[in-house]
């Protein structure tokens, strides 16, 4: 594999992880879904690499200096972007937990209602912005 496609392999999953964060820090609800599958395929890219993610490591390792580094923070940005979104998406679960605890105890249905149901839970979608 040539140092082109190994940087451009590097790239597709920087670029889909970093993506994916924007829009969970922006709370773009409408793109989460197009930005988590876009993720998902660079990821599984990587791992379909000859020898998955240490072949690549190893292949890295086989480049000049210069390109060595390159490639190598390149990764280290898309590690750390992914470790971030699954912070992100934690806080996001949290928020939507908090904001149904909240709906339920508010609802005039929940305490004066003879069923006692709440209809405004959505069966754990998000409601609006997370």
């Amino acid at each position: 594999m040539t140092f082109e496609n190994t940087h451009a392999l590097v790239e597709q999953v920087a670029q889909a992880v970093h993506d994916l964060r924007i829009t969970l820090e922006n709370h773009a609800l409408p793109g989460l879904e197009a930005a988590i599958v876009n993720s998902q395929m660079a990821l599984k890219s990587l791992e379909n690499h000859p020898g998955g993610v240490d072949g690549l490591k190893q292949l890295i390792a086989t480049y000049t200096e210069d390109q060595q580094a390159q490639l190598n923070n390149r990764l280290a940005q898309a590690r750390s972007d992914h470790q971030l979104n699954s912070d992100l998406i934690r806080l996001a679960m949290q928020r939507n937990a908090a904001l149904q605890a909240y709906a339920a105890q508010s609802s005039a249905g929940a305490t004066y209602s003879s069923e006692g149901g709440v209809s405004f839970l959505g069966g754990g979608q998000l409601l609006g912005k997370f």
